[in-house]
C-alpha cells in the first residue's frame, strides 16, 4: 500500500497495479513475485479521482505521502497511527489494529462472500493455499451452517427413502424350471 503511486492506478480500468513496497522508507520489489498484481478498486474509484484532482496527483507521485514531507511515501507508523485515531473516533480500535489486520479481514471477507480461496490467495500475493488458511478466519457459525445444510440433506434423504415403496423381491424360480432345457434357440 505505501508503495503506491499514482502511475500504478488506472482510474478508467478502475485498478491499482502492485508494483513495487515501502518499508520503513526503503523503496523496493515486493516480497515475492506473486505479490506482483493487480486489484480492483470496487466502488472506491470515485474518491480516488477526487482525491487525484485535490492533489494535483502526477505519476510520480505518491499515493500516501507525507503532509511535512511531500514527495516522500507515509511511513507504516504514520498509517498506523491514522488508523487507530480513525478507529478510536469510531468506538472501534483494539490492540494490533494496523494494516495488517485489514489484510486479514479481505481475505476473510472474499471468502465469506463467494470468492474461493484460490482467489483469495492469488489477491493477497500468497505462493500457496496454506499461507491464505493462515489469514483466514473461520467463524463457529460460519462452520455451522454448512454442517447444518448437510445434516438436512441427509435428513431428505433418508425421509425419501422411508417414503418410496420399495421394488418389489422378483419371486425365486422353482429347480424344476432352472435346470430346465430351454424349448427354442430364441430363448436363449
Amino acid at each position: 500500500m505505501l508503495g503506491l503511486k499514482w502511475k500504478h492506478v488506472d482510474l478508467k480500468a478502475g485498478t491499482i497495479k502492485i508494483e513495487q513496497r515501502v518499508w520503513q522508507q526503503d523503496v523496493g520489489a515486493p516480497k515475492s513475485e506473486g505479490s506482483r498484481h493487480i486489484l480492483g478498486l470496487g466502488d472506491l474509484v470515485q474518491r480516488h479521482r477526487e482525491t487525484a484532482a485535490e492533489g494535483g496527483a502526477t505519476p510520480d507521485a505518491w499515493v500516501f505521502q507525507q503532509n511535512r514531507a511531500p514527495g516522500k511515501p507515509l511511513w507504516d507508523s504514520g498509517v498506523r497511527d491514522a488508523l487507530h485515531q480513525a478507529a478510536h473516533a469510531e468506538g472501534c480500535d483494539f490492540p494490533g489494529l494496523g494494516p495488517h489486520s485489514f489484510r486479514r479481514a479481505n481475505i476473510t471477507w472474499r471468502q465469506d462472500v463467494g470468492g474461493s480461496a484460490i482467489e483469495a490467495s492469488k489477491l493477497a500475493g500468497h505462493c500457496d493455499l496454506e499461507m491464505t488458511g493462515e489469514y483466514t478466519f473461520v467463524a463457529p457459525e460460519q462452520q455451522n451452517d454448512p454442517t447444518r445444510r448437510i445434516q438436512q440433506r441427509l435428513a431428505r434423504a433418508a425421509e425419501a427413502e422411508r417414503s418410496t415403496p420399495q421394488e418389489p423381491v422378483a419371486p425365486e424360480v422353482p429347480a424344476s424350471l432352472a435346470d430346465a432345457e430351454p424349448a427354442t434357440s430364441v430363448v436363449q
